[in-house]
């Protein structure tokens, strides 16, 4: 049974530690049956050329709490919807919360509170000295990223994965998220949004009141359903 802690992202003990690459210091938290299914994908990738790493794995409610809170106060970028940073300080608190939302699910409606969802990226192909950005360009094509973007498209669906941000809705396209699509349903299929609603509710920052507004009639979008 999938509780409502878990899906909020406020219960990480049912979670697993792994590492992408024995050499990595970093250590990750995950779905057991996320990770278990991110061995064959790995190695399916690595025998077409790619080396995939992880940029991110589960996210706590409080870990997405900081980075929306980091972002309506300037101490992380903003992208608009050409993926280039913007000055949000002239902006109101409800227009700042639907710039960053672009890029940012609102805590308590990000599937990375599920274990079940990656961001990743292939490290043999960042450019040296390049950091890496997340962002939709770099799988454009002609860019580091364009043959992993292709692969990803063919394979992803063989290993139980989809990318389930396409940018067909509100939220904008990140083909660097990709979701093990059975158990992520399951985590789906337990979301109850008042829930969430109500634990966000109980924090006093100023964008929460406008997050709750925007979240009760996008948080499909929000979560990826």
């Amino acid at each position: 049974m999938i509780t409502k802690e878990q899906v909020l992202g406020l219960d990480d003990s049912k979670l697993v530690n792994f590492k992408d690459d024995p050499k990595r210091m970093l250590v990750l938290l995950g779905d057991r049956d996320a990770v278990k299914a991110l061995g064959p994908l790995f190695a399916d990738a690595y025998d077409n050329g790619f080396e995939i790493k992880i940029a991110s794995a589960y996210r706590s409610f409080y870990k997405q709490f900081k980075i929306f809170d980091d972002k309506f106060n300037g101490k992380r970028p903003v992208l608009d919807e050409n993926e280039e940073p913007m000055d949000i300080s002239s902006l109101s608190d409800e227009q700042k919360v639907l710039e960053i939302v672009r890029f940012s699910a609102i805590p308590g409606f990000s599937r990375h509170h599920f274990g079940t969802d990656f961001d990743i990226y292939a490290s043999n192909l960042l450019p040296e000295g390049k950091q890496l950005e997340l962002t939709a360009r770099e799988y454009q094509k002609g860019s580091y990223f364009y043959k992993l973007d292709v692969y990803l498209k063919n394979a992803l669906n063989k290993f139980g994965f989809k990318r389930p941000y396409t940018g067909k809705n509100s939220m904008g396209y990140e083909p660097w998220h990709i979701s093990y699509e059975k158990k992520a349903c399951e985590f789906l299929a337990s979301f109850k949004l008042d829930d969430a609603l109500e634990y966000l509710s109980s924090f006093n920052e100023p964008w929460v009141p406008y997050a709750i507004e925007y979240a009760k009639t996008h948080y499909k979008d929000l979560i990826g359903a």
